[in-house]
């Protein structure tokens, strides 16, 4: 974002002020007059970043939609944090009245935009409309201290804050997503031809005796904050279909085992089973 906004500030001020071109805009430590050159430079420098009080709009949209065949999606924006970021303009040249004139012209030039348009902004800027851009001789740094820290003598220089946006995202997503396993059957892992059940599901699992490490089958599994539940087959085997993005608890429960809790965050595409070990009572 910081190097967008000092690219598109220093094009404008090269389109519009008496500067030929982009070398002629310095963003270093404001210098002096005998390291200019005696080439007419414009010193653009970023010295305070803050959060803007005026604009905020942090957090996020989700805006939700079904697409052909039914499928469920959703687009999620996290909206930006904006700030207010805070530059100084100094100008440099072979003298002080060529200086003057320099500053004028990049001060009329400045007075006239008033805000950064939305069409001269690179593309991670866009979309937010124009940004509010303000001159002012009053910086949220008191004058004489900025330029104690600085350690350098005042100068004539215009001091600007722009306000824009940083951090802004937009992805979109399936509002369930359909993972695909295919279960082998335990009972007929010899044969020449397995049968494979598969599932689509959100959420999948296996639960075992955490003593023998065997699978335990009617075991109840239950995703804590609602209603749905489900039984462990034989195989130890368990799922959850029709669930939207976010992190589950599952609660096991089964007589004469110590019950369990586990998390189970439905996010992506990746899948991976979980595993979960009961512990017999008699054995705590």
């Amino acid at each position: 974002m910081l190097i967008s906004l000092l690219q598109t500030l220093a094009e404008i001020l090269v389109g519009g002020t008496s500067l030929t071109g982009m070398e002629q805009i310095d963003f270093n430590l404001p210098g002096s007059r005998a390291n200019s050159n005696f080439v007419p430079t414009i010193n653009l420098y970023l010295y305070d970043i803050r959060l803007s009080n005026q604009l905020q709009q942090t957090g996020r949209r989700v805006e939700r939609m079904f697409l052909e065949g039914g499928t469920a999606t959703s687009t999620v924006t996290q909206l930006p944090t904006w700030f207010d970021v805070s530059l100084m303009l100094t100008a440099w040249d072979r003298t002080a009245l060529s200086e003057y004139h320099l500053l004028t012209e990049a001060m009329t030039l400045l007075l006239r935009h008033g805000y950064l348009n939305e069409e001269f902004l690179p593309a991670e800027l866009c979309g937010y409309g124009q940004l509010p851009m303000t001159i002012t001789s009053s910086p949220p740094i008191e004058v004489g201290s900025l330029w104690n820290s600085l350690n350098l003598p005042v100068r004539p220089a215009l001091y600007l804050t722009v306000t824009a946006p940083l951090g802004a995202e937009k992805t979109s997503v399936p509002l369930i997503w359909e993972r695909i396993i295919s279960l082998e059957n335990q009972q007929q892992k010899n044969t020449k031809n397995p049968v494979l059940a598969q599932h689509r599901v959100s959420i999948a699992g296996i639960v075992k005796n955490a003593v023998t490490n065997l699978p335990l089958g009617e075991i109840k599994v239950a995703i804590k904050g609602t209603e749905k539940s489900v039984i462990s087959n034989q195989e130890g085997l368990f799922w959850f279909d029709n669930l939207s993005l976010g992190n589950y608890v599952l609660t096991l429960t089964c007589p004469g085992y110590v019950t369990q809790t586990c998390h189970a965050l439905v996010d992506g595409k990746t899948y991976s089973l979980k595993e979960v070990a009961l512990t017999p009572e008699n054995n705590t």
